[in-house]
């Protein structure tokens, strides 16, 4: 244990945790705090929308084009940003989240819309789809957030059909927001725990930060949660900061994937970089956002006389 933190905070169950994660969820919807609209209503679901649509460039067009003529999966919807301009654009979607609360708005959301949905309540862990259902399984900034990680992305691969893609987000560990958090975050709020007459700082402090040290006075100094809590909506007090977050590598996300084929990665994200005119050269290489496309080998022959022969009897 380094000596800027104190102890690890116990771990819970699995069923315990899942059911930490899901209170959160329901508590904080994905984006609903980033508009000043009452949660649910239409303007809260267009203003999110049209702020999503801002983020539209090259890379999420190529991903939309790679999405027709396949049946896809979403696995952890949210309320819906993704959903709806894969759907507005034709494509076979089905939305899956773990928050009762989440999956409500995202129905809410496309009845205002108008537009047809197919929303699924489920575990990442265990799919409600047969082997092989889908062209396209994502999910983006999700799983790496649960009790399980490879095992949902075991069932992402399941639920693939061969020849499919699997297209996952998880935060880099191998990131400028890592070494942020842990090197110089992280040692500055010990610092202030210690010494505190630093507080007075703090109101000079991003919104950020101060909510970070607000964690950590109130429940306890560990890089774990701090980590976690950097990269989502977290602030002090019961259910109002995400239980956990994983952070991975490009070679562990390869393992997690092991026998997927074409993988691509890349990079995106740089939050509270100082030198934007360096942003070009480190976001590709140090990006918090580290998205990875691969593809499912496709059926041998052998393998499809098999299943039709199956398919016979």
């Amino acid at each position: 244990m380094s000596l800027l933190e104190s102890p690890a905070p116990p771990r819970n169950s699995p069923e315990t945790e899942k059911q930490d994660l899901r209170r959160y969820w329901d508590t904080h919807p994905i984006s609903t705090d980033s508009v000043p609209y009452e949660v649910g209503s239409r303007e809260s679901f267009e203003a999110i929308y049209e702020k999503w649509k801002q983020t539209i460039d090259q890379m999420r067009l190529d991903f939309l084009e790679s999405c027709r003529g396949r049946k896809v999966l979403e696995v952890g919807c949210g309320i819906g940003k993704d959903a709806r301009f894969l759907t507005e654009n034709g494509i076979d979607y089905t939305g899956l989240d773990y928050s009762f609360r989440t999956l409500g708005l995202a129905h809410r959301h496309f009845d205002f819309a108008g537009l047809r949905k197919r929303f699924v309540t489920g575990d990442a862990v265990a799919l409600p789809f047969a082997d092989n259902t889908f062209g396209l399984a994502m999910s983006i900034g999700v799983i790496h957030h649960i009790v399980g990680t490879p095992e949902a992305c075991r069932e992402l691969v399941r639920v693939t059909a061969p020849g499919g893609i699997v297209r996952v987000m998880f935060y880099n560990r191998e990131s400028y927001h890592y070494l942020l958090v842990n090197w110089i975050v992280r040692p500055l709020i010990w610092l202030m725990l210690h010494v505190r007459p630093l507080e007075a700082f703090l109101r000079w402090a991003p919104e950020k930060f101060r909510h970070l040290y607000a964690i950590s006075k109130q429940h306890g100094l560990s890089r774990e949660r701090l980590l976690a809590t950097s990269a989502d909506t977290s602030f002090a007090g019961q259910d109002n900061f995400i239980p956990r977050s994983g952070f991975w590598t490009e070679r562990e996300m390869r393992e997690l994937f092991s026998g997927m084929q074409d993988f691509c990665f890349i990079r995106r994200d740089l939050k509270y970089f100082p030198f934007s005119f360096l942003r070009g050269w480190v976001e590709p290489r140090w990006g918090f956002f580290l998205t990875m496309t691969a593809r499912k080998p496709a059926a041998s022959s052998r393998t499809r006389a098999a299943a039709a022969a199956t398919a016979s009897h």
